[in-house]
């Protein structure tokens, strides 16, 4: 494929979990958020072989929407679960979870290299990580939280108010962060560095998101949530604003830290604030502004790329530190969240 066709079969995983996000809070509401984190933990797993079995763009971008549809449901009915599970243990604790997505997405990104590198095949690399995923999905999703069916079978909501403002935040958020893992690799090839030292670029920014989200939570409890998310944007912003500006390896390399560490606790703090919108159902509500973030993942790269297209990769990364210093002001939305004791499930 070249790579304008990549690019477009790519979306096929953001038009999924677009859907995913849309019927999401049916579906916890149908079973209850335990059996859909179990469920369709295992589906999404059994689902990644068939990526690696489909040899032509239009399969594969079907493949793809399959899987964003799957892993969304999974995800929302995660993070529903992590909003129940916070509010018994009466202190924030949802950062940490997010910590261990990190430490996933940081293991899954070596071993792939690893596996290709012993010349493992797309598709017997996928059943193998696929039946693993399966496996402990079913196992731990025995494990959560036992949660009710809801007579509230609310669908997708259009967010307003408060919940507005969060899902604002995460559009920008996916727009700004998501610029390291789209184009921090294109950047530091422009600025002359090697193909194995640019590869590095995400790794370094996951690694370091994993040291934010593993402390995120003693933050709040320290400093408060519209703090932590305040200043933190202000550090992506800035070391996203030192590597415009130095135009070197180094200061890119020192924004994409600075944009791992300060943006870390933003999807955590942006999903528990969600669960506790008064009046709706934690999952409507998580997967309200779920969507709008998945939809600034979506446009982003497009938005950056017209950018580069018109100006340079340089200009992009000066749009996304202005969006970062965007979520900084829109911090404001946490105000409400506080974590307090309670007997509710979901």
């Amino acid at each position: 494929m070249s790579a304008a066709v990549l690019g477009l079969v790519l979306l096929g995983n953001m038009l999924g979990a677009l859907l995913g996000g849309l019927t999401a809070g049916i579906w916890v509401a149908w079973w209850g958020s335990r059996r859909v984190a179990r469920t369709f933990g295992v589906a999404a797993s059994l689902s990644l072989p068939l990526l690696g079995a489909l040899l032509t763009p239009a399969w594969l971008f079907a493949g793809l929407v399959l899987y964003g549809f799957l892993l969304n449901i999974l995800n929302i009915g995660m993070n529903t679960q992590a909003a129940a599970l916070e509010a018994r243990y009466g202190r924030p604790i949802f950062s940490s979870f997010h910590a261990l997505w990190s430490a996933g997405a940081l293991l899954g990104s070596l071993a792939g290299a690893g596996l290709a590198g012993l010349g493992l095949s797309p598709f017997w690399h996928f059943l193998l990580v696929g039946g693993t995923g399966a496996g402990l999905a079913w196992q731990a999703g025995s494990r959560l939280l036992a949660a009710s069916p809801s007579p509230q079978r609310q669908g997708f909501v259009l967010p307003k108010g408060a919940l507005l403002v969060l899902g604002l935040m995460g559009f920008c958020t996916a727009i700004s962060d998501g610029s390291i893992a789209g184009w921090s690799g294109v950047y530091l090839r422009s600025l002359g560095a090697p193909e194995s030292l640019a590869a590095l670029g995400f790794a370094v920014h996951q690694a370091v998101m994993l040291v934010g989200r593993s402390s995120g939570d003693w933050l709040v409890q320290q400093f408060g949530a519209v703090q932590v998310v305040r200043y933190g944007s202000l550090l992506g912003s800035f070391g996203l604003a030192v590597a415009v500006v130095s135009g070197t390896v180094e200061g890119m390399f020192f924004g994409i830290a600075c944009m791992g560490l300060g943006m870390a606790t933003l999807f955590p703090l942006m999903f528990a604030a969600a669960a506790q919108t008064p009046g709706m159902p934690p999952a409507a509500a998580i997967a309200s502004i779920s969507t709008m973030s998945t939809f600034g993942g979506l446009v982003g790269p497009m938005l950056l790329g017209i950018v580069a297209e018109v100006g340079t990769v340089r200009a992009s990364f000066a749009v996304a530190a202005l969006l970062a210093g965007v979520v900084s002001y829109l911090a404001f939305s946490l105000a409400g969240y506080q974590v307090a004791r309670t007997q509710t499930s979901d």
